[in-house]
């Protein structure tokens, strides 16, 4: 074994009020850990011996370097990286800066999927590339590790591939999600050029929009993964698509995907008669929640599943403690991601658009993410998901589908009165 290692180039570190965070920008994995783990890594900015076993941290070893965080090194060519300093700690709720940025860059789309929460047009111009760009060394400077880009349709965007390209030079990872329509070798080509790690394909849509979605996805599917992507699909699991679901996730498995998001209908942003009639024909009540967990609980294929935010409270009987430690969490809006939206509103999240921080044209990024106005309550340490929630074992890590408590009580701590272990 090498005489001497060091924290891998790819790894970002960020302290936070916990202790800190290490992300692999290669592989796409978080390490958060407490202040001493933090400060052994940060030990590690400059080459030297592994500790030995009965060190305090010894027990970290093994796992940093099968997961690639520590790498053996030359002395006489490695060179120690300075400590990260942050503009501002955050606190025990709130990350010091979004662990991910969701960037809607366009609303505009060639598709009208119901239940999309962008169907309203930006209320202004479109942030340019050369904006986009400003921003991500905003980003950059506060070590945010990922840019998650999507739209509307995020390929009709122009300039696309130079933001894209330029996250990854920043130190970023970017993610793409799309409707996978405008997909072609080249456009799959141009994307591996960027730096993209992650393309996923949303499936939206029960019915003859059903079919048609599942005939994109089939057609896409092929040139992503024939490629060096990693490649997912987000799977809009509506009330209807229940029966069929397994069917669905066996044709996915076996045209050779790896990895299904199943996401949850959610509330409209912006209601109308049309959403709130679509919401309520395919959202998930409580029966469905119920047989997708059955589903979901019985499922023996190779495809990893993962579940969305508003569906972690499926997860009630699993310990807390688990749950942290493979960083599973529901709702967190303003807490550990954001949403800017194309005219530059920053929002909470997608499905909270209208509780906007402030906007970057006027203010600065870093600004808006600790002072941003109206994220007050979703921030407050002592805040816990009421009603049937209460004494939930897993109540603060999930949230209780602020979005949808929200829709049907006006409050977001209401609770998600759907969720299988919300008490009568």
């Amino acid at each position: 074994m090498a005489n001497n290692w060091q924290l891998a180039e790819a790894v970002n570190l960020r302290p936070e009020a916990f202790g800190g965070m290490a992300f692999h920008r290669e592989h796409g994995i978080t390490l958060e850990v407490d202040v001493e783990a933090y400060r052994f890594l940060c030990s590690y900015l400059a080459p030297q011996p592994l500790p030995q076993p009965e060190h305090p941290a010894g027990y970290l070893v093994p796992q940093l370097v099968h997961l690639g965080f520590l790498r053996p090194t030359d002395t006489c060519s490695a060179q120690a990286k300075s400590v990260p300093e942050v503009l501002w700690l955050g606190n025990d709720c709130t990350l010091s800066a979004p662990e991910t940025v969701h960037l809607a860059i366009t609303t505009r789309c060639n598709l009208l999927c119901p239940g999309c929460y962008a169907l309203q047009p930006s209320a202004g111009p479109e942030l340019t590339p050369a904006e986009l760009c400003g921003l991500i060394d905003q980003w950059s400077q506060m070590r945010i590790f990922q840019l998650a880009v999507g739209g509307g349709e995020p390929l009709l965007y122009e300039g696309l591939f130079e933001v894209l390209s330029y996250a990854r030079q920043q130190g970023m990872v970017p993610n793409l999600t799309t409707n996978g329509v405008l997909l072609t070798a080249e456009v799959v080509r141009r994307l591996e050029e960027a730096g993209v790690s992650k393309v996923n394909l949303s499936w939206n849509g029960p019915g003859h929009t059903h079919r048609q979605r599942s005939q994109v996805v089939r057609q896409a599917l092929p040139l992503l993964l024939d490629s060096t992507l990693q490649v997912g699909v987000n799977l809009l699991v509506t009330s209807t698509m229940i029966p069929s679901l397994s069917d669905v996730l066996a044709q996915l498995q076996k045209l050779g995907l790896r990895q299904v998001t199943l996401l949850r209908p959610k509330p409209p942003t912006v209601p109308t008669k049309t959403s709130r009639a679509w919401y309520h024909s395919n959202r998930l009540r409580h029966v469905d929640l119920l047989r997708l967990r059955t589903i979901l609980s019985s499922w023996r294929g190779n495809l990893k599943l993962e579940v969305g935010s508003a569906l972690v409270g499926l997860m009630g009987n699993v310990p807390p403690s688990t749950l942290r430690q493979r960083a599973v969490y529901g709702c967190a809006a303003a807490r550990r991601i954001c949403t800017v939206w194309p005219d530059g509103r920053v929002s909470p999240c997608s499905f909270l658009a209208d509780l906007s921080a402030g906007n970057v044209h006027r203010t600065a990024f870093a600004e808006l993410w600790q002072h941003g106005r109206n994220w007050h309550a979703l921030r407050d340490p002592t805040a816990r998901p009421q009603g049937g929630c209460i004494g939930c074992t897993i109540g603060s890590q999930c949230g209780g589908a602020c979005c949808v408590a929200r829709y049907e009580h006006s409050d977001l701590f209401a609770g998600d009165a759907e969720c299988p272990h919300y008490k009568y």
